[in-house]
């Protein structure tokens, strides 16, 4: 028989798993997962010249209180624009996923009502002397104007 601690309890597990632990009071997390890009990042020349595959996923704690009742965009922070910032910083070839990612970072808790944030840029095929999946970076960074919406 589930209860509703029981389900909370997954739920919170769910978005520890996602970085920014259990939302605190009035929080919601709100995620963009699996953004995927190709684009021109790296130090090596076959890695500007050909580009590689990314993956970026941003975690964001949100008070979305006032959205829920009011059921209007403007009352919570615009997943499109989170979009639109990756996108636009993945466009711009860097040496390292490091600086991409604080880049991306920056501009998403630049958002208002953004208490805190976290971004995993996650680079596909790496080239490495053997075979790796992904490599990564995740930071997190606190709001900047976190009372906003």
């Amino acid at each position: 028989m589930e209860t509703k601690e029981h389900n909370h309890r997954e739920a919170s597990l769910r978005l520890s798993d996602a970085g920014l632990g259990t939302p605190a009071d009035g929080e919601a997390i709100l995620s963009l997962e699996g953004m995927s890009f190709h684009a021109f990042h790296g130090c090596y020349q076959q890695e500007r010249r050909e580009g590689n595959d990314y993956l970026v996923d941003v975690h964001l704690g949100c008070d979305v209180r006032a959205a829920a009742a009011s059921d209007r965009l403007e009352d919570t922070v615009d997943v499109q624009e989170v979009y639109r910032i990756v996108a636009r910083q993945m466009e711009l070839p860097r040496n390292l996923i490091e600086t991409v990612a604080s880049d991306i970072l920056e501009e998403v808790c630049a958002l208002e009502g953004v208490r805190r944030a976290q971004v995993r840029l996650s680079k596909c095929q790496p080239p490495l002397e053997g075979p790796c999946r992904t490599s990564s970076v995740t930071l997190s960074a606190a709001g900047k104007n976190p009372s906003g919406k």
